[in-house]
């Protein structure tokens, strides 16, 4: 395919990503289903034309306010990403002008979010073993400094067809869930609630560190979730997990009780640079009550003495330590045991928060 009809398909998805409310991946992943004619180099080119303009946006607008995707994608291979030292700095770090009194620290947090993700493994195992066995493939990997389980990518690969893969022996999971994870103090013979369990990432690496000893109760109202779990957990062996999808009365107590919560995601925008420019402020807000709601539904699942959990994937003050300060308020029986900040300029990771709240 001709260099310039590359640019003109490029320029089309920019326009639908820019105006639709679907994520990017969704509207690439949606295209290329319906057009598997394209040759695995186009596509490559082609999806590289589309993330290197949404990467630099703002900084492409603030450069060049009239031009074109065309032109912009054109501009980015002659002269790459330009200058932008003299700009605002919402504009220099690719976010909504709003967004920047909603988290701490922003100069140094953010410029680590312009670029990529690496793409990180979860060892099911023992993990010399398992990287081992993913080398033999082919695979080009090297283990994380901070995750006793973790593998980082050196270069794409399709995990799926691996044969550690199909035997549950590697999953993909960023080193920040797994060190929250080993973090919360979860242990063998304990009984877990993983209270938002979604497609199970949280449960799955639960069952690791319990030693497939104890109980997982993963509850999530999306059967289709919940499916895409039990597949994961049949697996990886991990049997001492179950799934329910309507909350039971809260007769049954746990140890622990892990609220991932719905949140902005704004700790994956590495991952998902497009979902800067959707989030909006009274997004935020309402994501921060449907929070409220469920911290309130269960905290009921704890043990006297022991402990609630609560995550996201989020870098806002709104989300996590206001969050917080709002439940202890309304519920004096907790206290904060202690809380954490997980990114790419702390922990090198993905933006996350844990708080460990125990129930007195």
């Amino acid at each position: 395919m001709q260099k310039e009809e590359l640019k003109k398909r490029a320029a089309d998805l920019l326009d639908k990503i820019d105006t639709k409310s679907s994520s990017a991946n969704e509207i690439i992943n949606a295209y290329t289903k319906t057009h598997r004619y394209i040759e695995a180099e186009d596509r490559r080119t082609l999806l590289q034309m589309i993330w290197s303009v949404i990467r630099a946006k703002a900084r492409l607008a603030y450069a060049y306010p009239t031009s074109s995707w065309i032109e912009k994608i054109t501009l980015l291979e002659e002269k790459g990403i330009p200058n932008v030292s003299k700009a605002p700095e919402h504009v220099r770090f690719e976010v909504p002008a709003w967004f920047l009194s909603h988290i701490p620290q922003p100069e140094q947090e953010l410029p680590l979010f312009l670029e990529p993700a690496p793409i990180v493994l979860r060892a099911n195992g023992k993990r010399d073993e398992v990287m081992a066995m993913l080398q033999e493939e082919g695979l080009h990997l090297h283990a994380t400094e901070k995750s006793p389980y973790g593998m980082i990518l050196e270069e794409r690969a399709l995990i799926t067809e691996t044969k550690a893969y199909k035997k549950g022996l590697v999953e993909v999971q960023d080193e920040g869930a797994q060190l929250l994870s080993c973090e919360i103090g979860i242990k063998p013979h304990d009984d877990v609630f993983d209270f938002c369990a979604g497609a199970g990432g949280k449960s799955l690496i639960f069952a690791q560190i319990m030693n497939n000893k104890g109980f997982i109760q993963a509850y999530d109202a999306s059967p289709k979730r919940l499916s895409e779990l039990l597949k994961r957990a049949h697996r990886s062996k991990a049997s001492i997990i179950k799934t329910i999808t309507r909350l039971p009365e809260p007769f049954k107590k746990f140890d622990y009780v892990v609220v991932d919560a719905p949140c902005s995601g704004t700790g994956t925008w590495r991952r998902s640079p497009d979902m800067r420019w959707k989030l909006t402020e009274k997004q935020l807000k309402n994501i921060v009550s449907k929070q409220a709601e469920i911290l309130d539904i269960a905290e009921a699942y704890v043990k006297n003495g022991h402990y609630l959990v609560y995550i996201t994937c989020s870098l806002t003050y709104d989300e996590n330590e206001w969050q917080i300060a709002h439940f202890l308020q309304s519920h004096p029986g907790y206290i904060l045991v202690r809380e954490k900040r997980y990114s790419p300029w702390r922990t090198g990771t993905d933006g996350f928060y844990m708080c460990l709240l125990q129930k007195r």
